[in-house]
């Protein structure tokens, strides 16, 4: 596991809470891939803690579908399920169709403002090639069209319901700058359109960003088959 990376321990923050930061995080940047092997013993030397709150942590990543626990087997990070993601892809088109819809109609300034600081640093990341950062503000960006609109609990909902679909948009950004700027163009896109009132461009726009992924799923089998499932 030479590719896990480490946090600090957060003020207040549980031993058992500690732990499963560090897991999630690292299986959500695929620092720990699909089909990594995990090690209870190994985990709790690297973490410093003892193994019950790894263990904890464990059972904690499988009810999420991230590990799959196979008796006398042992631990793994869970593959990418390609099926949930043709699922998923429905359930987030609707939505976010229906969030730029109403951003189109009334999006405060403030929330405008923010947009507009997204586009830039997702530039500032492209230039400085870093695929990680990037994919958190893609994120973001995501998160703050939910906001402006009065919708964030929708958005927790959507970040939880397919942790695969995360995990595949994570392997599409690293995978090559190109994949950076046709995001960032898009991005910049569906804000145009949005601060234009444009409801039919911001909504079409929007379809062919998430049918991206989507398209893109078939090449990443090919090229990483030791992933999906």
């Amino acid at each position: 596991m030479e590719n896990l990376e480490l946090f600090e321990k957060a003020p207040n923050e549980t031993v058992r809470e500690y732990a499963y930061r560090v897991l999630y995080e690292n299986i959500m940047s695929l620092k720990l891939p699909p089909g990594t092997a995990m090690s209870e013993q190994e985990l709790s030397g690297i973490l410093h803690v003892s193994r019950t709150p790894v263990r904890e942590a464990f059972i904690r990543l499988s009810q999420k579908g991230l590990l799959e626990i196979l008796p006398q087997r042992g631990t793994f990070v869970s593959k990418i399920h390609t099926e949930q993601l043709a699922e998923f892809r429905f359930f987030r088109v609707t939505l976010e169709r229906a969030i730029v819809e109403l951003a189109c109609q009334d999006f405060p300034d403030p929330w405008r403002t923010k947009l507009e600081f997204c586009i830039f640093e997702q530039g500032k990341f492209i230039i400085s090639k870093d695929a990680e950062k990037f994919f958190k503000s893609d994120n973001t960006l995501h998160s703050l069209l939910y906001e402006g609109c009065g919708k964030p609990h929708i958005w927790q909902i959507v970040q939880e319901s397919n942790l695969d679909y995360a995990r595949a948009r994570v392997l599409n950004v690293s995978d090559a700058a190109e994949q950076m700027h046709l995001l960032y163009e898009q991005h910049k896109s569906i804000v145009g359109a949005i601060f234009a009132g444009n409801t039919e461009l911001a909504k079409r726009i929007m379809t062919e960003h998430i049918d991206k992924v989507m398209g893109d799923v078939e090449v990443l089998k090919k090229e990483y088959p030791e992933y999906f499932r």
